[in-house]
């Protein structure tokens, strides 16, 4: 049995088998921290006890990312608007993180890192009787609830 399609079927059926690549062209490209080029905001904490180390990033593409202990398997989380994440550098930079020289760290021990490369700065503090600036850990906070 052979089917024979009339032109405008064969129209569609080729419109529709040429339109196929770009629907996966389409896909926005993912990142990992480590293989990001671009402005990143990186939350933790690491120490106490046991040595934990917990991470959280933010790529300047709006991807969030999570690592739990020190092998570094990140956990890939919702993605962020291109507006938050312009707002959330818009107050890093507000804070003066990219060049504030702070370092206190203590048994556990809390941290800031701001990329924007060739750039990096980063901020720890946890050490007893030692507050960190102004607006830092009301920021710390704000970024770990994105979670």
């Amino acid at each position: 049995m052979v089917f024979i399609l009339k032109p405008v079927k064969m129209k569609h059926t080729i419109l529709f088998f040429s339109l196929i690549p770009f629907l996966f062209a389409c896909k926005s490209t993912h990142f990992t921290p480590k293989d990001y080029k671009g402005d990143q905001i990186i939350a933790g904490t690491s120490g106490g006890v046991t040595g934990m180390m917990k991470e959280y990033v933010i790529l300047g593409n709006g991807q969030l990312y999570m690592s739990n202990g020190l092998k570094g398997e990140w956990k890939e989380h919702n993605r962020l608007k291109r507006s938050e994440v312009k707002k959330l550098f818009s107050r890093a930079a507000g804070l003066g993180l990219a060049n504030m020289k702070f370092r206190h760290p203590g048994n556990m021990t809390y941290y800031l890192i701001v990329k924007q490369p060739p750039r990096s700065n980063e901020i720890k503090w946890g050490e007893s009787g030692i507050t960190p600036p102004d607006g830092i850990t009301e920021f710390y906070n704000y970024l770990i609830s994105l979670f």
